[in-house]
């Protein structure tokens, strides 16, 4: 990320930029906490041909924007080409956007949408879109605004917002629409909670009437183990299935946990094997016509259940081996698959041979809002533009090093100095996985909190330069899922002093470890070049984009503006999760060196 990542972007709401998507769900209040400015603006000009969009400032309600007009280059950035597309369909004059910054980095919600941009020049270019903070805010850019501007008078106020789910959804800006409380005291998001209803309308909390539909350690359920239905597929899961010679108990119902005698429960003498079980149960017509209804099932089992209402899958536990607990399952069944009267839940409790326990039990309920008094709408009110306006940070560039670097052209060997870089920026909130081995140090380093070791004092360009002159030329950064990097290979060590003061070294794999403890794929270094951008769409000139970035070596293709990345893709990207081996690298700040030796 630029530098903003350096502040608000630095605070966790800014701090992934120009790579990944911020999926990790920030609450509206860290949002408001960590921007110095907050802006409510206006589409004034579009540009369709070059995908710029030129704002005039309506209103500051934090901080003080300096000048009128706020200009943004959209390109054809982001991951998909649907991001940049669907940002200029919605731009035309009169619309209107809240935008979010902390230095050099953004934060722009045009309602049913966000995106990141960073600081180039008189322009904020875009980096990608950001769907995932519609988890954050969903609706009417000027109720936003107004939100805002409550909050940080200290008032608690309900944002619409979309449910946390399906990540996929979420980037076609489709999921459940809810209602969730924020503030600046509730900067951690627990949707849990702070929900308050669903929809969007409605500025007040909802109180709800609880319907029990079937009580948690209830009698009712009929049982057998699966074995005993023979082949018979799933029929049994359906209403109409005859249930003769079933059993019959009280929830919880299994075997080998003291939960079962607690609750007085029902013990079976299967053991090691599968079991199924009915239980009907009845709504109310009120009850399902009812405005905004919904309906929760929640459900504790040991192993994995299934589960169907009406002849209808409605859950499939994703986790095959766990312990019970209240709940295992928390599960929204759809109401256009219940019926007023009787209705049937089916579900089948997995067990391996020569488990020690089963368990099940279960409850359902219905949620109904209860009618709520509206409030007048208290109107917006920004700050006029005549407080003194604070200029936005410039960042000066580093001294240079003569030093920084040193090639040796008979072994075809760069050594770039450098140090051991923080796995936390004393501004940021947590620590974030590593994506880059090399990097500029914060501020100016947009990877400096997700890089393995910094440096200063050189160019990224310098260093490309240099593998130019030894006779190896750039090849093809790749960007997102546009297809594999490509270019000459390339061997990457660390050099240090190790804790016990011997100089060791070591390639970057060896000092990465997975979070999830899975060993690391084979890794090839590829000298890729960066890939050049227009910081001011309205010059031609152009720069390699690493030198805006700041970044050297990127392990996944989640920027082009780099100089070496790995063979890496996206899918990796989202499966494997890395942190630095602390057990070989030293302590933080020690002087190290970046050896980038020619195959």
């Amino acid at each position: 990320m630029r530098s903003f990542v350096l502040s608000l972007l630095l605070l966790g709401f800014f701090s992934r930029p120009a790579s990944a998507y911020i999926e990790v769900p920030h609450s509206l209040g860290r949002c408001v906490n960590d921007s110095t400015n907050i802006v409510l603006m206006e589409v004034t000009k579009v540009n369709v041909e070059k995908n710029l969009i030129i704002f005039k400032k309506l209103g500051d309600v934090k901080g003080t924007h300096a000048g009128t007009e706020i200009r943004h280059n959209i390109g054809k950035a982001g991951f998909h080409e649907r991001e940049w597309k669907n940002i200029m369909a919605w731009a035309k004059p009169g619309e209107k956007a809240v935008f979010m910054y902390n230095a050099e980095a953004s934060e722009t919600c045009i309602g049913t949408y966000w995106y990141q941009a960073y600081k180039q020049g008189e322009w904020w270019g875009m980096s990608h879109a950001e769907p995932f903070l519609l988890r954050t805010f969903y609706g009417d850019p000027e109720r936003l605004a107004e939100l805002c501007v409550r909050m940080l008078k200290n008032e608690e106020v309900i944002a619409p917002c979309l449910a946390d789910g399906n990540k996929d959804q979420l980037h076609q800006r489709k999921g459940k629409l809810q209602r969730l409380r924020a503030g600046l005291k509730r900067l951690d998001y627990n949707a849990k909670r702070d929900f308050v209803g669903f929809g969007a309308d409605g500025d007040e909390p909802e109180d709800f009437q609880h319907v029990k539909l079937i009580e948690a350690s209830s009698p009712g359920w009929k049982f057998l183990p699966m074995k005993v239905l023979g082949k018979i597929d799933d029929r049994w899961v359906n209403p109409m299935f005859e249930e003769a010679n079933w059993r019959e108990g009280k929830a919880p119902i299994g075997y080998g946990e003291d939960e079962l005698a607690k609750r007085k429960g029902t013990i079976v003498a299967e053991k090691g094997q599968d079991f199924v079980f009915r239980r009907t149960f009845e709504i109310s017509a009120d009850s399902l016509g009812a405005k905004g209804v919904s309906f929760q099932l929640n459900v504790a089992s040991d192993d994995s259940a299934q589960v169907w209402i009406n002849g209808q899958v409605v859950d499939r536990d994703p986790v095959d081996d766990h312990e019970f607990a209240y709940w295992n399952r928390e599960i929204e069944v759809p109401a256009r698959i219940l019926k007023a009267g009787k209705n049937l839940l089916a579900i089948r409790v997995k067990n391996k041979a020569n488990s020690s326990d089963l368990y099940l039990d279960a409850e359902m309920e219905a949620i109904v809002p209860k009618p709520r008094a509206n409030k007048p709408k208290t109107p917006l009110v920004l700050r006029n533009s005549t407080d003194p306006a604070v200029k936005p940070v410039v960042l000066a560039d580093d001294p240079r090093d003569p030093d920084a670097l040193k090639v040796d052209a008979a072994t075809k060997t760069l050594t770039l100095k450098c140090a051991i870089a923080p796995r936390k920026l004393a501004h940021l909130n947590e620590e974030y996985p590593i994506e880059v081995i090399g990097s500029w140090a914060h501020p100016r380093g947009q990877k400096a909190h997700e890089t393995v070791v910094t440096f200063k004092g050189i160019k990224p360009s310098e260093i490309q330069a240099a593998m130019v002159a030894l006779g190896v030329a750039p090849g093809t950064p790749a960007y997102g899922d546009t297809g594999p990097a490509k270019g000459a290979e390339v061997e990457l060590s660390i050099e240090f002093a190790d804790k016990a003061g011997k100089v060791v070294r070591f390639a970057p794999e060896k000092l990465m470890v997975r979070k999830d403890g899975k060993p690391l794929p084979p890794i090839k270094w590829l000298f890729t070049g960066a890939a050049m951008k227009q910081p001011d769409p309205e010059k031609e000139a152009k720069v390699p984009g690493a030198d805006l970035t700041g970044t050297l070596i990127s392990v996944f293709p989640v920027t082009d503006s780099t100089i070496f990345q790995s063979q890496l893709t996206m899918k990796e990207e989202a499966s494997i999760k890395l942190d630095t081996n602390r057990d070989l690298l030293p302590k933080e700040g020690t002087e190290a060196k970046l050896i980038i030796r020619v195959k």
